[in-house]
């Protein structure tokens, strides 16, 4: 039987492992912005897409983390060691299917966001060579998800940052061709992205090869019935998440309207909100697990204390966090440009950060828990609301009618975080999520 672990013990390696990530980004694009300032926005274009397709393997992903945790929960610990291997095969084939598509479709997707002329080719030859490593993003991330709901995250944690470390040097060597090797510039930092994925899933198979867990022979009726647990949870899930980047698509679109210089500044401000998004991301997945654990468990007024907790701490983290990097904002924004523009800009949007992240904390917190309990559906319905009558029509009436330009992208991506998380939580309050089937049987 899996060990049961403290919040604290679920979190941290999440942490560190996501830290490592973050770590990762900043220095493509600190590498990159050294390399070209153009080359930053062409990278930034592409990762829209890589980040939506990643959403659509991430249902296996998701769905897996839940139904584990469940199964943990209910002390049938063989059940979900075939449920994690049910959802790999399911994974691999949705990725593989995904692959080929966007190896078809790639030059289309750019020209729907927008991509401008001058970036465009860098983005094409990112997106193709990155979009290739989605059956290892696929296969990572469900593996990761088994092992973080069996309560083993330090092993996550491990392949990450040795990814990650790769990456970095990886980076080095071909973006700017040191130590003899080719300079290659947009394409090293692809390559380097391809080799790390495909390093990070390897280490993550091997461990579950090394304990067993998918040496096991399941039955095509058995495979059927994980599958179907894992995509209950999964789709509607996923679904909502798929929303939210598809909302961010459109976002794309505008930030690429107002110009190059907009796109790149909204990277630094990207990088530069990580630590807080990845504290948040680390503290829902910590409290994901122990909800499903509760759950599956039949300890429902537990899991609901104990996101309660949860959210009392993220919120004043994230406070403080955010306070932090607001007033430190000119020497911060300085660490990636030395232009001005791109620096005030940075400063103002830093602001409207502050409640942006105490907004996304609340949404990423209570949909993670409202997941664990199976209740997927009303978070799809609280995001297709305020992101198509907010987030949207917002940014669309502040950048091309009042004409504030990025600042007004920010306010309505903050106004979007802070209703949803407003809706999710009442939803947490009112607990109808007792009453329903649970997940797995």
């Amino acid at each position: 039987m899996t060990p049961r672990k403290t919040l604290f013990q679920l979190t941290w390696p999440t942490y560190i492992e996501f830290s490592f990530l973050m770590f990762m980004m900043v220095a493509d694009t600190l590498m990159l912005s050294q390399y070209s300032d153009a080359s930053v926005a062409a990278v930034g274009n592409a990762n829209r897409i890589i980040f939506l397709l990643t959403v659509i393997v991430n249902i296996v992903a998701i769905g897996v983390g839940v139904v584990v945790s469940q199964y943990i929960g209910a002390n049938r610990e063989k059940d979900s060691h075939k449920a994690l291997q049910a959802g790999l095969y399911g994974a691999f084939f949705m990725a593989f299917l995904l692959l080929v598509s966007l190896q078809i479709f790639a030059p289309s997707l750019l020209g729907l966001v927008n991509t401008p002329e001058a970036i465009y080719e860098e983005a094409l030859t990112y997106l193709r060579i990155v979009g290739l490593g989605l059956v290892f993003v696929a296969l990572s991330q469900t593996t990761g998800a088994g092992f973080r709901s069996f309560g083993y995250p330090k092993r996550v944690m491990v392949a990450g940052a040795s990814a990650n470390l790769l990456n970095i040097g990886l980076n080095a060597l071909l973006i700017f061709g040191v130590w003899g090797a080719p300079e290659l510039g947009v394409m090293g930092a692809a390559i380097a992205t391809l080799t790390a994925r495909f390093f990070n899933a390897g280490i993550l198979l091997m461990s579950l090869i090394y304990e067993k867990i998918i040496d096991i022979t399941v039955s095509i009726k058995r495979l059927v019935k994980y599958l179907k647990e894992v995509v209950t949870i999964g789709f509607p899930s996923a679904l909502e998440q798929f929303i939210y980047q598809l909302s961010e698509f459109v976002i794309l679109i505008m930030v690429n309207t107002i110009g190059t210089l907009a796109v790149t500044t909204q990277i630094y401000v990207f990088n530069l909100s990580l630590p807080v998004l990845i504290f948040a991301i680390s503290l829902a997945q910590g409290n994901q697990v122990m909800v499903g654990w509760h759950i599956g468990a039949l300890e429902d007024g537990k899991a609901y204390r104990r996101t309660i907790r949860t959210m009392i701490i993220g919120l004043l983290s994230v406070l403080g966090i955010t306070l932090l990097v607001y007033f430190n904002a000119r020497p911060l924004l300085s660490i990636f440009t030395d232009n001005p523009d791109i620096i005030a800009t940075g400063q103002r949007v830093l602001l409207v950060f502050i409640f942006l992240e105490m907004g996304r904390l609340s949404n990423i917190v209570v949909i993670q828990a409202l997941r664990a309990t199976g209740d997927v559906k009303y978070p799809v319905v609280a995001a297709i609301f305020s992101m198509g009558l907010i987030k949207i029509p917002v940014a669309y009436i502040l950048v091309f009618i009042f004409d504030i330009g990025l600042l007004g992208i920010f306010i309505a991506i903050a106004a979007d975080e802070i209703v949803r998380g407003a809706l999710v939580f009442y939803r947490w309050f009112k607990q109808p999520w007792r009453d329903k089937e649970r997940v797995i049987s």
